[in-house]
């Protein structure tokens, strides 16, 4: 197979399954390349920023999804991020945040499978990053937090608008590596975060807040717990959409 060809393609056709598991390899070895070559570390930055925003964003969604308030996020230049919300129900919020992660990885496998299904996603994703660091973003720089608001908001748009532009430019080869490797960075950032929440959930006495441990204390279960349950749900998640996806082969070419 010629790997040039398949992004160099301008017809809108779908790929065979093998053209398209070809594409989803090449986007696990930048993935992989990404993660272990020191110079190449700094490209994860903006899966960084993108994907604490789907965290928090999660976060968000859920509060008002279960009859509570969605005031404002904010991410940090150090990869970190904060939801502010008041009222919902804390025990879905909560663990919102990377399990919502998961969630979107799992659904990003799922579309794809299709280059036309990849296409829509990704401009439904632009759309709504756009939208909604504009409309929870942009109170963050009204704030304290005023510099992270900026970069919040920024990003939000940025990430939009590229993720648009892609959808209605790009070659269907793009599309598909571009939204795998998205996938491929929403998979190793759940998993990776749970296993930092993991260690540090283990420190009782001087672990900085996260997630597990407002868990801990809302349910008086050990964060630990909670974080060892969150990773087997991202588990589930990222590997039911893979095998549900996958389970059946389309036709070789």
């Amino acid at each position: 197979m010629n790997i040039k060809s398949l992004f160099d393609s301008s017809v809108r056709e779908e790929f065979s399954s093998h053209q398209t598991l070809t594409l989803i390899g090449l986007a696990g070895l930048v993935s992989l390349l990404m993660a272990f070559i020191p110079w190449l570390d700094w490209l994860n930055y903006p899966f960084r920023l993108l994907l604490t925003m789907v965290h928090e964003l999660g976060h968000g969604l859920a509060a008002l999804l279960t009859g509570g308030e969605f005031i404002r996020f904010v991410i940090f230049p150090s990869g970190a991020g904060l939801a502010y919300t008041a009222g919902g129900w804390r025990w879905v919020i909560v663990p919102a945040g990377y399990v919502g992660v998961a969630v979107f990885g799992a659904i990003l496998i799922r579309l794809g499978r299709s280059q036309q299904w990849s296409r829509m996603a990704l401009a439904v994703m632009g759309g709504l990053m756009g939208l909604l660091s504009l409309r929870y973003g942009v109170p963050s720089i009204i704030s304290s937090d005023f510099l992270s608001g900026l970069l919040t908001t920024v990003s939000g748009l940025v990430f939009g608008g590229f993720f648009i532009w892609v959808a209605l430019k790009a070659r269907p080869g793009w599309i598909v590596f571009l939204l795998h490797l998205v996938a491929i960075q929403a998979g190793l950032t759940a998993f990776s975060d749970l296993m930092t929440v993991m260690g540090l959930s283990l420190n009782f006495f001087n672990a900085p807040a996260n997630d597990a441990r407002s868990m801990a204390e809302l349910t008086f279960i050990p964060a630990i717990i909670w974080a060892v349950l969150w990773a087997g749900l991202a588990a589930l998640l990222i590997g039911g959409a893979i095998w549900v996806t996958w389970r059946t082969g389309g036709e070789e070419t």
